[in-house]
């Protein structure tokens, strides 16, 4: 997983989310678009051609070391569009004129483009900084991948609005390079950062990382809550719920990234088998290794499992099981042991989780509702421990994630 890869060390590097393939799902012939779609793209791709031929960079793309400079944004520029027909539902997102990108570090290659870290900075506010990310749309796109980008956008805009979905603050559309400004978690991804809560010493420094029982069950309810909505507001899935698809801020609240199939399934109404297929099996519902279907139930299936994952401090799930031979195990019963640390109420909730039959799982409703009245007796004292640090090499082998 494209998540996993690179050293855990940095909050931004942790931020590999997998909304970058989305886009390889379905390539929509121009002609075919809506016409004020169909006239951004185009304005993009003529940018984008006029700005190569004039060799015309912007100061960010010029490298300083690892970081770039400031990106001074003019919103007098928003669409040159010479036919007079500006996407409205973009415009409102345009970054607005005086704000500034600066510090931009690069921290990968992503699908659509370079994908780096950066802080924003109002006008007249230089003391007031918001981290982010910032996603890129290469300068060499094609007309799909153009398309493509702005739907992004536009899924981030219609669906990304509840306070435990990673979050849009601005895009732009009116400039080279185009891109989505996200707003970035400090603490980086969830798995990562269970990972650091192993180190006794960082533990000891910090109580950030003491990881409680009553911590788990404020980080689930989050997560829970935002698949509640994606599925009850939107009709939508993640199809990808793991500790990598989670992002902390240091105030312990927590957003669901990796939102990549939720954004097709919102574009196409469905997803593609070959992008489903991605998720390593061993986060799959019984009937989605089987057969494939995806629904809210096998979301579940997998909120059961990245419970563990938190309980165990980032432990991989069935260790002891190959992806090979995890569905006639599943077939036949078997499940996860209560892991030590582990109460209960909450083994139970995960059992409740990986019920054999769709249907006599719980919803996410539900789970919100028990999680809210059983987190008030929740351990909030006693700190999670694991035995071992857990290397990522290791990591990927037992969790059966190829790499």
């Amino acid at each position: 997983m494209e998540q996993l890869q690179g050293a855990p060390n940095n909050s931004s590097q942790d931020f590999r989310s997998d909304e970058d393939e989305w886009q390889n799902s379905v390539i929509i012939i121009p002609v075919l678009l809506t016409a004020p779609t169909l006239l951004v793209v185009l304005v993009i791709l003529w940018k984008s051609i006029r700005n190569r031929r004039k060799k015309i960079h912007c100061d960010s793309r010029t490298p300083a070391g690892e970081g770039y400079g400031e990106w001074a944004v003019n919103a007098a520029a928003v669409y040159e569009n010479t036919l007079g027909f500006p996407d409205t539902e973009l415009q409102r997102w345009e970054l607005p004129d005086g704000w500034t990108i600066q510090d931009v570090v690069k921290i990968c290659p992503g699908q659509f483009g370079r994908i780096s870290g950066a802080c924003l900075y109002e006008p007249g506010e230089p003391n007031v900084r918001h981290r982010v990310i910032i996603k890129e749309l290469s300068e060499n796109c094609s007309p799909g991948e153009a398309q493509d980008f702005i739907d992004l956008i536009r899924f981030y805009s219609r669906v990304c609005n509840h306070d435990n979905l990673l979050k849009m603050y601005w895009c732009r559309t009116s400039l080279s390079p185009v891109c989505i400004i996200l707003k970035a978690m400090n603490l980086g991804n969830l798995l990562h950062f269970l990972w650091r809560s192993r180190e006794g010493n960082l533990a000891a420094k910090d109580p950030l990382y003491n990881i409680t029982e009553k911590k788990v069950y404020s980080m689930a309810s989050q997560v829970a809550s935002g698949l509640e909505y994606l599925a009850g507001a939107h009709n939508l899935l993640h199809a990808n719920v793991a500790a990598y698809n989670v992002v902390v801020h240091e105030d312990m609240s927590v957003q669901l990234c990796g939102l990549g199939m939720a954004a097709i399934l919102h574009r196409t109404g469905s997803i593609p088998e070959g992008r489903a297929a991605r998720v390593p099996m061993k986060w799959q519902a019984p009937e989605r290794l089987a057969q494939g279907g995806i629904t809210e139930k096998s979301d579940v299936w997998a909120f059961g499992i990245l419970l563990y994952e938190m309980v165990t401090l980032g432990s991989p799930p069935y260790p002891d099981i190959t992806p090979t031979q995890l569905l006639p195990k599943l077939e036949k019963g078997h499940r996860m042991e209560r892991p030590a640390q582990c109460s209960n109420g909450l083994y139970e909730l995960m059992g409740s989780c990986w019920r054999r039959g769709p249907d006599d799982r719980p919803g996410f409703t539900e789970i919100v509702k028990w999680l809210n009245q059983h987190g008030d007796r929740a351990d909030g004292l006693t700190a999670l421990t694991a035995p071992d640090s857990i290397s990522q090499s290791d990591y990927l082998l037992l969790a059966g994630i190829p790499t």
